[in-house]
């Protein structure tokens, strides 16, 4: 293991739990398809006041997660190159510099202080704040390695749906591209199909553009959260703005979530 300087990578926050090892190997694809480094840090928050004794005793376990993230990660045998770093600081302040040059901040939902990621979270913050697309990986029990069969997202947005048909692409599954529908249920069949028309409309230059991705359309409505709530899986990668992302709710769905701010072209 070497430790670098920070620059173009994907970022993951590792904390010695499962869902940090399992949020690095998903991002193995992100970095591998990019060709840049997987960078794995670990924060140590120096609580005050602390004897050196206890600092080392941290130090020693930031290592061993470090360690333990990196064999998980070599053991894939993907060609990447995997970075390592100790930072000491809080850890929303650290994973938000980190933003300022990766390319992808990746975080476990039960990873970064041990608690569902949610409104208050070190994850849910980071999500909202970032200056990169965060991914918030939802750890499936009866898997050993993340499976996502499916990308979901609003059609509203272009930084978001152009995420979501690269993550689709990238993953090899169907994007499911929904559009939120404001209509009372009077002449519901009429209203529907119009506005199906039109969410086929919308996606017709994305489907030119990724031809290999295949893509559902759904119109759904009460918005995308509550279907979130509704559908919501561990094998799903829900892609959605930054700021709809602050809602607790879209995280506490069991759904991976990648946040992008409107600027993330």
């Amino acid at each position: 293991m070497k430790n670098l300087k920070p620059g173009p990578a994907v970022v993951v926050g590792i904390d010695g739990s499962r869902a940090a090892v399992y949020a690095a190997l998903w991002a193995v694809d992100e970095a591998v398809s990019r060709d840049i480094p997987l960078r794995l840090i670990y924060v140590v928050d120096p609580i005050q006041p602390a004897r050196s004794s206890v600092l080392d005793v941290r130090q020693a376990a930031a290592r061993s997660a470090l360690y333990d993230a990196y064999r998980a990660v070599d053991a894939t045998g993907a060609p990447v190159k995997i970075e390592t770093e100790i930072l000491w600081g809080k850890p929303l302040n650290k994973l938000m510099a980190e933003s300022r040059s990766a390319t992808m901040i990746c975080v476990g939902s039960m990873g970064i202080n041990h608690a569902r990621c949610g409104k208050g979270s070190v994850a849910g913050a980071l999500a909202g704040s970032a200056l990169c697309p965060v991914a918030v990986i939802h750890r499936s029990a009866d898997a050993a390695a993340p499976q996502i069969k499916r990308v979901v997202a609003e059609v509203d947005n272009g930084a978001v749906l152009r995420h979501a048909f690269e993550e689709a692409r990238l993953r090899r599954v169907p994007l499911r591209a929904i559009s939120v529908s404001g209509h009372r249920t009077r002449e519901r069949g009429e209203e529907s199909s119009l506005a199906q028309a039109q969410l086929e409309r919308r996606l017709a230059r994305w489907t030119r553009l990724y031809p290999d991705v295949q893509v559902e359309s759904e119109i759904v409505r009460g918005g995308a959260t509550r279907y979130m709530a509704d559908q919501g899986e561990p094998r799903q990668l829900f892609v959605t703005d930054a700021h709809a992302a602050q809602v607790s709710s879209v995280y506490n769905a069991g759904s991976s979530v990648l946040t992008v701010r409107s600027g993330n072209l």
